[in-house]
C-alpha cells in the first residue's frame, strides 16, 4: 500500500460551483498535474486494477461528502497518469466515504492505493 496526500479540491472543481468552464479548465489541468507528481514521487506502480481509499479531511465541518467524488476526479486521473501507459481508471476501485475523517486546517485528502 501507498499512502499520500493531496491538497483540498479547488472550489472550482465541486459540483455545486458555478465556475467559468476556463477556470475550472485550470483547476482541473493543475490538480490533475500535482497528483501525477506526488503519486509518481510516492513510487505508486503500474496497477490497473489499483484499490484507492480516500480519507477527507476538510478545512470545515460544512460541506457534503457526497459532493467529492467529483471534485477528486481529477486527481484519480493524475494517480492514472503517474501509472503509466497501459493503466486507465475505469478499472480503479475507489472507496468515496460518506463522512468525512475529521478537519484539518486548509483541508487534505489522503489516498491509499493498494495494487
Amino acid at each position: 500500500m501507498i499512502s499520500f496526500t493531496l491538497p483540498w479540491p479547488a472550489k472550482a472543481l465541486h459540483s455545486n460551483a458555478r465556475a467559468h468552464w476556463a477556470a475550472k479548465h485550470r483547476a482541473t489541468a493543475a490538480a490533475r498535474q500535482y497528483a501525477k507528481v506526488v503519486a509518481k514521487g510516492a513510487k505508486v506502480g503500474c496497477w490497473p486494477n489499483a484499490t484507492i481509499q480516500i480519507s477527507y479531511y476538510p478545512p470545515s465541518r460544512r460541506g457534503d461528502p457526497s459532493n467529492l467524488p467529483i471534485a477528486c476526479k481529477a486527481y484519480i486521473d493524475g494517480i492514472a497518469d503517474a501509472m503509466g501507459d497501459g493503466c486507465d481508471d475505469r478499472h480503479f476501485k475507489v472507496d468515496f466515504p460518506r463522512e468525512f475523517a475529521g478537519t484539518k486546517k486548509g483541508g487534505e485528502l489522503i489516498f491509499r492505493v493498494t495494487e
